[in-house]
Parts: C-alpha cells; structure tokens; sequence
C-alpha cells in the first residue's frame, strides 16, 4: 500500500515539476526580456532537510554527510538564468536527499526549453559527467564552464602545459591569483568527446601552506582565461542565495506536510515567489530591492507598519498599499461595495470549514 501511495504521489509531483519547468520558468524568461544573446544559467543543488526520525514524509531519503551524521530529505536541483542583478530559478527538479547530483539533473539538462543555442552553463564538480557536456556541446550547441578534479589526467596535463609555457597574467579580482590559459586538454578525459580548453589558476592555499591549482575547462574556445574566471565567479555569490532561500526568510525547509505531492507543490511556491522578487528587483520601480533579503525587508516592514496586498482582476495584478487599498474600495459605489461583501463573507466561511 505505501509503494502505490508513493507512486502515485510520483505522478502528481511529475505534472507539478513538469508544469513549472515548461511553463513557468518559460514565462519567467519571456517577462525579462532577455533578448537574443547569450543567456548564462547556474546548475544547483540544495538540500531540503527534514527530522531525521521522522520517517513518514514520503518519498524522503537518508544520505551520510562528510562529518558522518545523518540527513532525512529531499534534494532539489535548480536552472538559474543570470539577470543584471539576480537570477531566476527557470527549471528544477526534486528527489530524495541521496540520489546524485548528476543522476538528478542530466534529464533536466536534456530537455530544458530555456537552454538555447549558445548559452552558457556553470557547474561545479558534482556535475562533472563528461558524456553530458559532450551532449550539451554537440545536441543543444549549449558550452559548459566546469571544475576539474584534482586527480584527472586532464587537470594534470592542464597544469604541466601552464608551467611550460609559463605565461602566467594576473587574476581578473583577485590580486594574489595569477592564471594562464590551455589549449586543449579533452584528449585526457577519455569520456568527454568535444574538445576542451582550460584556465589554470594559480593561488597560495592557507590550509596547506603551499601553491595550489585549480583548474577550469570549458567547451568554448572562444574564451580567454579571465573570462572563463569571472563568468565562474558567479557562482559563489548564487551559493549565498541559495542559503538565503533556505534560511533568507523565503523558508524552504518549512514543510507542514509529510505528503509527496503537496511537499513538492509547497517547494515549487516557494521557488516562483523567490524567483518574482528577483524579477521585480531587476527593474527600475524594483531597483531598490536588488541587495535586500527577504528577511531584511520584513524587519523594514514591521518597524514602519506598511504592509501591501496583491489584488487579482481577470488576467492582470497590481499591488496596492493596504491602506490605499481601503481608500480605494471605500470610493466605491454603494452597489459594488455590497458585492464585494458578499463575496468576501462567502470566501471567508470557505476558510473556516478548511480550518
């Protein structure tokens, strides 16, 4: 019985995230107006954690984490496309908390309609899967920016060929960095099929007392070494916004159900709502809101007691200040008026009977 229960909450979490991920994220796109050039996303994941000895939440798992302690969860994996200022959240997916990073998103790399032509996807090393930036490379014309890992051939030989040439330039942020640019490096990496070129980084690593290296490859060889650095520095800053999602007052992990589906469903809300303010924050009536937590801006709120309500008319939104709002309505007609009071008694008896 719980088997079939939980596949059919599978089914119904499919149609959700299917619906946000064809839809949604594609009409988050088409509102910012992001033109024809080339678009940058950020591949993610995030864990959304709940009481481990709590076993009822469906379709939760259990993974070991690095200090040896427990998690009961989820893993939601997240598309970010980059804005002037922000990013939007345009695909996701969701599984339980132990399923690998790369297990998770390679469907959804596959058939993201907001990749195109072009655009440019940041991963980090959890994602290394040389069969899918040879997909991504030669099906969807979309390049990758991609750490290498320390103990691959290609990481190895990226870092002999920077020695030898020894044309080292200085980091494009970071003043004690120094880097140098490497042609060619897929030959190492036997299961990636699309060549490859490298940044090497060149840095003074605390913990080791010694000079370390990181390697970044890339499967767009029109990029120099500083501009493979600051397209991937983007990513630290998103990793920030992912925590503030977490625990920014947007409370992802809130989950007020055990349910699959409703889970899924109260995940997907939260995601749209982080991903509208970000909408909003990178116009100019939003500008001000650009560098405010969610949190920050309900602090602001509470000590200047203005609050705002969204008001919903046939196909179209606004946003009123409360007290505006009542100003407005109390302009209304006697007859209008009255309706709306019947409406609103019907709605609020509704609420009652669910509560």
């Amino acid at each position: 019985m719980q088997a079939e229960a939980e596949a059919r909450a599978q089914q119904v979490a499919a149609q959700f995230v299917s619906w946000y991920n064809q839809q949604v994220g594609v009409s988050l796109l088409q509102y910012a107006r992001l033109g024809r050039g080339r678009r940058i996303h950020i591949l993610d994941t995030t864990h959304v954690e709940v009481p481990l000895e709590t076993g009822t939440y469906e379709c939760s798992g259990v993974v070991k984490n690095e200090d040896g302690t427990l998690s009961r969860g989820y893993k939601l994996a997240t598309l970010r496309t980059l804005l002037d200022s922000a990013g939007l959240l345009t695909q996701v997916a969701l599984s339980a908390i132990q399923v690998h990073d790369m297990a998770l998103c390679r469907p959804l790399l596959a058939e993201a309609p907001v990749l195109r032509a072009g655009d440019l996807l940041l991963e980090d090393r959890g994602f290394l899967d040389g069969a899918t930036v040879s997909h991504l490379k030669r099906q969807r014309q979309v390049d990758v920016i991609i750490p290498l890992k320390a103990n691959m051939l290609a990481t190895q030989e990226a870092m002999q060929l920077a020695a030898m040439a020894d044309t080292w330039e200085a980091h494009p942020s970071r003043a004690a960095q120094r880097i140098a640019w490497v042609h060619g490096v897929a030959h190492r990496w036997p299961e990636c099929a699309v060549p490859l070129n490298a940044c090497v980084i060149r840095f003074w690593n605390k913990k080791k007392k010694c000079t370390d290296h990181i390697v970044l490859a890339t499967t767009d060889r029109k990029l120099n070494a500083p501009w493979m650095v600051r397209h991937y520095e983007e990513r630290p800053e998103i990793e920030q916004d992912d925590e503030q999602m977490k625990s920014g007052g947007w409370q992802l992990q809130k989950l007020s159900s055990t349910r699959y589906s409703e889970i899924v469903f109260y995940v997907l809300t939260v995601v749209l709502s982080y991903s509208l303010y970000h909408l909003f924050a990178n116009t100019k009536r939003g500008a001000r809101f650009a560098d405010k937590t969610r949190q920050a801006l309900a602090f602001e709120q509470l000590r200047t007691q203005r609050t705002h309500v969204i008001v919903y008319a046939g196909g179209h939104f606004e946003l009123f200040e409360t007290l505006r709002f009542v100003q407005m309505v109390l302009q209304l007609s006697p007859p209008v008026q009255e309706r709306l009071r019947t409406w609103l008694g019907e709605h609020l008896n509704q609420i009652q009977k669910r509560e």
